[in-house]
């Protein structure tokens, strides 16, 4: 899931957070800078769905942006999950 102003990668259950601790894990696991890079491209287009003035307020982005962003948001989970290979389960948890 994306967090507003960053951190995309979380644990999901004991066994990580063991391994990894809390907050968020992107830095931690060995990624490439490709993938990287297109995380952060996506965190960064994520917080522009925020009214950074007053957030409980509705945010700049319209249906049309919000389905754009999920479908590039789950093609990259597709391209995350490969990365990672089966050690891990990466669940998308849109906000």
């Amino acid at each position: 899931m994306f967090e507003w102003g960053g951190g995309s990668l979380w644990c999901g259950n004991e066994s990580a957070s063991r391994k990894f601790d809390v907050g968020p894990v992107e830095d931690k696991l060995s990624l490439s800078n490709t993938v990287l890079e297109r995380l952060n491209a996506l965190s960064q287009w994520h917080d522009t769905a925020l009214n950074w003035e007053y957030p409980p307020d509705p945010g700049p982005w319209g249906p049309d942006e919000y389905a754009k962003f999920e479908t590039e948001a789950l093609a990259f989970l597709s391209e995350l999950q490969a990365e990672l290979g089966p050690d891990f389960e990466v669940i998308y948890e849109p906000n």
